[in-house]
């Protein structure tokens, strides 16, 4: 048996699959410049945030696996030999068993390996390791041998020329949209075709948009169990020999999704929870920083310092720094300044003035929209802020001219700092005291309350 089974590994296409899925990861990944490499959730930023951007490309992958699946599935009926096979005293389970064995571990060990090279890849960067990856690349790896097991199924039952491209272009489209069912607040027509909890039955899951996030245990319960099924139904589809066992061979998917369907909740977001180990603070007395960042506390707690002795002189004053690990919409709390170091990844290797000058703008407050929106009436509030206590009027770390808005310049901004800058000091005082409590309850318009009617 042991030697039927290497010669399957040699002789099937277990080492093409596996390869396949190596080369096309690793070149998506190395050879394009996407959101993968960006902050807020880069693929080297900490491990669980690797295995989550390879589940997200099994909208790729995994159709390369069925369409293999089924060549190989086919090997049989193309060679003639089906009814040969069936008239042998040898049970037809042993010879499946060699055959999805080899193709199974092989795809598998593809997905391991671009898992490892993006383990190095994170040590290169000097990333965060923690073991929560695990329960996602084990679902990650559930999924291409589900997909093996359900393509040698397929080309075993339908061993016809086109039924590979078939089953990798529907499996594709299928990938495709239960994708876009998971993309949390992205809206996307093709998001609205499958709801999200059969979505959640789909080999890929939307790209990850925070070094904080990873998938609850429900979720990964839930999509183990339906993968099981998947295999268990594709690989006694491939061993069956009778209409009886072939419908018998359908339980187990059934079981799968009676299990997966109470567990997987009804939306997107839900499917989605912190990361606790990456998240926990770490502190320095007042000031601290996610572990994933452990390596800026130093520099935060010193300047960190400052910033909180500054704004206390304000009513309400913050008394403590903590990093948001929010991921779309940012924390606020008036006891607590939130540095966003995710989306700000420039605040790592900013100079500690450009620090300083980032957590007092607003006077300690986080902005009111996404990260990925831009408003110019609070890019301008904050700056003017920043500079009411360190003096130092100019650009915060991250944001760029045009942020100021389409008919704005710098020469424009500083011109309003200027106005600002010679009202009396006990009015500054009240209007940053204004503006910070705009920031708060993001209610209104932060710049009017700094410079309201015709000051500006």
């Amino acid at each position: 048996m042991t030697r039927i089974f290497r010669i399957e590994l040699r002789r099937s296409v277990a080492p093409w699959a596996g390869l396949a899925i190596a080369v096309v990861a690793l070149g998506y990944l190395f050879l394009m410049s996407g959101p993968w490499w960006k902050e807020p959730a880069p693929w080297y930023g900490q491990t669980t945030t690797t295995v989550l951007w390879l589940r997200s490309m099994m909208m790729f992958l995994w159709p390369i696996v069925l369409g293999l699946g089924v060549i190989q599935g086919m090997r049989d009926g193309r060679s003639g030999v089906t009814e040969l096979f069936s008239t042998t005293s040898r049970p037809g389970w042993q010879r499946a068993a060699k055959l999805a064995g080899a193709v199974g571990l092989l795809v598998a060990l593809g997905i391991l390996v671009v898992f490892l090279a993006g383990a190095a890849e994170v040590a290169s960067y000097g990333g965060f390791f923690s073991w929560s990856f695990v329960p996602v690349l084990v679902v990650s790896v559930l999924v291409v041998v589900a997909g093996a097991s359900i393509g040698l199924a397929v080309g075993r039952l339908l061993p016809h020329p086109l039924t590979a491209p078939a089953l990798a272009v529907v499996g594709f489209v299928l990938s495709l949209m239960c994708w876009a069912a998971t993309e949390n607040g992205i809206s996307s027509p093709l998001g609205t075709v499958v709801p999200p909890r059969l979505a959640l039955l789909g080999p890929a899951f939307a790209e990850p948009r925070s070094v904080f996030t990873t998938l609850t245990a429900s979720v990964d319960l839930g999509q183990a169990a339906w993968l099981i099924g998947l295999a268990a139904t594709g690989f006694l589809l491939l061993a069956a020999r009778s209409v009886r066992a072939k419908l018998l061979g359908l339980l187990p998917v059934v079981a799968g999704v009676a299990v997966a369907l109470p567990l997987l909740p009804a939306t997107a977001a839900d499917a989605l929870t912190t990361d606790t180990v990456a998240a926990q603070q770490v502190c320095d007395g007042p000031v601290c920083v996610a572990q994933v960042h452990q390596a800026q506390l130093a520099t935060f707690s010193a300047v960190g310092k400052d910033v909180l002795a500054k704004l206390g002189t304000l009513p309400n004053a913050p008394t403590r720094i903590e990093e948001s690990t929010a991921t779309m919409v940012p924390d606020r709390d008036p006891a607590v300044v939130y540095a966003d170091i995710q989306t700000h990844s420039e605040l790592a290797t900013v100079s500690a003035d450009g620090l300083r000058r980032f957590l007092l703008a607003g006077a300690g407050t986080p902005v009111c929209t996404p990260y990925y929106e831009v408003r110019p009436p609070a890019t301008l509030a904050r700056m003017i802020s920043a500079a009411y206590f360190t003096g130092d009027f100019s650009l915060l770390p991250g944001d760029y001219w045009f942020d100021l808005g389409p008919d704005r310049d710098l020469g424009a901004a500083q011109a309003m700092w200027a106005k600002f800058h010679a009202l009396p000091a006990d009015v500054q005082r009240t209007r940053i005291i204004a503006m910070r409590q705009v920031f708060l309850t993001c209610q209104g318009n932060p710049l009017d309350a700094l410079l309201p009617g015709d000051g500006r």
